[in-house]
């Protein structure tokens, strides 16, 4: 019997686990939401892939700044055919190019070269891959901001959708209760045949606005599917967000310039001045050092024997100096074109911080209205609120009828219904102003700052 009872119990843990999980998997909460969003985005995806392309083109650019070091070797049948003159080589640059007799040859070098100009030019090449680098981060950071922002406006759409709902499930079993009574009164002969049919259409008018609300709400889930990848019903709950009620003071011109938006057009100008450099130096000689050692050996029997006895012949070392004179004036535009690009880019920053600007004095304003109107429907529910309690004495005393009582509990849940949307839009504009302001520090604190780093 204990052996029974021992797995009755492991059963019903079991059961009591999985239904834990599976109300809380039927909950969707906004920091889930966000997190979702960019562990299932494309684009974002791309634009990690971005920052590794830009990282890769960074390093292979700088691998340019080190030394080049080879080693080459030659094995090869050597037939004369040249019989003025068996007793001296021919050699072009250390190779044996005729003279002495026919044999079996074996030569081996090393060599290696270093630019000195590489200080004067190649490094700002190689900034100038570096801060693209830089920038391909901020462009990924932007494009995850773009998500979040959309996934936000989606969430409190849904938000609204579902405070309708409940709402006008409540305003329904009203209507249903008014339609009921005031059939039989119609029975009773205290109301006509057209208040019984204004009750019914107002019931049915109501039935179509929960249909209506109930089909935006599944296009709305589907929507919001697209971004995170999870799959919501009908039966998902909504977890309403908590209302600051303020929004968080701050300096404006500081807060778009941590903008990723901004970043990355500013990373773009550093990009583009450090190409501009690259240009200038240029016009300046290429020098670089340089050194070979040489080995070499022949045998006229085989060519084993020609490996076996390999030695040191010579070696040279040496500086390069190259100066270009005339290149069809190829580097004087590409100074052109980097100007222009300045200036271009100029105009790019500029836009951008325009429109960072309205960006957050769109939301301070969309707020501010917000918040008035949150302060009117505050004031009149507390007078429904009022409005009820005298109702409901008076219904006690036989003043009232029980369908005053309805009507008036329906208008109730009309303007609390209103209030509770007000509230949750200010909440969605809170978390719209918090990701503008503070980009990092929102993903910090829904744990999502894993994002596009390299």
């Amino acid at each position: 019997m204990g052996k029974y009872k021992s797995f009755f119990v492991l059963i019903l843990i079991i059961f009591i686990s999985f239904t834990e999980v599976k109300s809380h998997a039927d909950v969707l909460v906004y920091g889930d939401a966000v997190i979702d969003s960019i562990r299932h985005s494309a684009n974002i995806g791309m634009k990690i892939e971005d920052i590794r392309i830009s990282d890769a083109q960074y390093r292979e650019n700088f691998a340019g700044l080190y030394p080049t070091i080879n080693i080459a070797a030659r094995a090869e049948r050597y037939e004369n055919i040249d019989r003025h003159d068996q007793t001296t080589f021919a050699s072009i640059g250390n190779e044996i190019v005729g003279g002495n007799e026919s044999a079996w040859k074996t030569s081996t070098y090393i060599m290696g070269q270093y630019y000195l100009s590489h200080w004067y030019k190649k490094r700002f090449e190689t900034a100038y891959y570096e801060k693209l680098r830089d920038s391909s981060v901020h462009q990924c950071e932007a494009e995850a901001k773009k998500v979040i922002r959309d996934v936000t406006e989606i969430f409190g759409t849904l938000l609204e959708a579902k405070i309708k709902l409940k709402y006008a499930t409540g305003i329904l079993n009203c209507l249903y209760d008014i339609l009921k009574i005031k059939k039989e009164a119609f029975t009773a002969g205290h109301y006509s045949y057209e208040d019984v049919l204004k009750a019914e259409s107002d019931a049915v008018n109501m039935e179509k606005d929960i249909a209506k609300i109930k089909k935006e709400i599944s296009e709305i889930s589907l929507n919001l599917s697209g971004y995170t990848g999870s799959r919501y019903t009908e039966s998902t709950e909504v977890e309403q967000l908590v209302l600051a009620g303020y929004l968080p003071l701050t300096e404006e011109k500081m807060a778009i310039a941590e903008a990723p938006e901004y970043k990355a057009r500013q990373k773009e100008m550093e990009a583009i001045r450090n190409k501009e450099k690259a240009a200038t130096f240029g016009l300046l000689p290429d020098v670089s050092i340089y050194g070979r050692y040489d080995l070499y050996n022949s045998s006229p029997d085989n060519l084993d024997n020609s490996f076996r006895d390999i030695r040191p012949v010579s070696y040279s070392v040496g500086l390069l100096i190259s100066l270009p004179l005339f290149d069809g004036g190829a580097k004087f535009w590409a100074r052109k074109r980097s100007t222009y690009e300045i200036r271009k880019q100029e105009e790019n920053i500029r836009a951008t911080y325009e429109e960072k600007k309205k960006d957050i004095k769109t939301l301070q304003a969309g707020y501010d209205a917000l918040a008035k109107q949150c302060k009117h429907y505050k004031k009149l529910n507390e007078q429904y609120e009022k409005m009820q309690e005298i109702s409901k004495k008076a219904y006690d005393l036989g003043e009232r009828s029980k369908i005053d009582i309805l009507e008036l509990e329906k208008d109730a849940l009309t303007m609390e219904r209103d209030l509770k949307i007000t509230e949750q839009s200010m909440a969605i504009y809170e978390k719209q102003f918090a990701l503008e302001l503070d980009y990092n520090k929102f993903l910090r604190d829904y744990n999502g700052n894993w994002a596009c780093r390299y």
